[in-house]
């Protein structure tokens, strides 16, 4: 159960369905984002990269390819269903089936994600220290 005023905050957000996420609806800016599964907070994370929140959500971890090794999200998702343990996700490219990845991606299409945009990737770093201090959802690993 999340507690505390920042995931507070986060649970309060927009949430967006990831199955009618397009890409320009993700900021490319820096931020800290929660993927939802039946209201529930279960992954979050802060994107930090050259294209911020765009690249971490859309490009990695809504990408519907084989390769699962780019996104902890993705891979936590597998071992969480119980496709195949991490290890085999982190192989590049990942060593999975066809309907293995099917059933990843499938899953993560019945989620929602919300975020919050920060002003630089070290706000991002410390607002995702600061979240999971409060709470960490169960397939986050940090």
């Amino acid at each position: 159960m999340t507690s505390g005023r920042l995931w507070a905050r986060m649970n309060e957000l927009p949430r967006r369905a990831a199955a009618q996420l397009s890409e320009r609806d993700v900021p490319a800016s820096p931020g800290v984002y929660a993927w939802y599964r039946n209201a529930e907070a279960v992954y979050s994370g802060r994107a930090t990269g050259r294209k911020g929140l765009r690249t971490r959500i859309w490009h990695e971890q809504l990408k519907t390819g084989s390769d699962l090794s780019y996104s902890s999200f993705r891979r936590e998702v597998c071992a969480h269903l119980g496709v195949g343990p991490t290890i085999r996700s982190l192989i590049r490219p990942s060593v999975l089936t066809a309907v293995e990845v099917e059933v990843v991606n499938e899953w993560i299409l019945g989620c929602e994600v919300a975020w919050i945009e920060c002003t630089s990737a070290t706000e991002a770093e410390r607002l995702e220290q600061l979240l999971h201090a409060e709470w960490t959802p169960s397939l986050s690993r940090r």
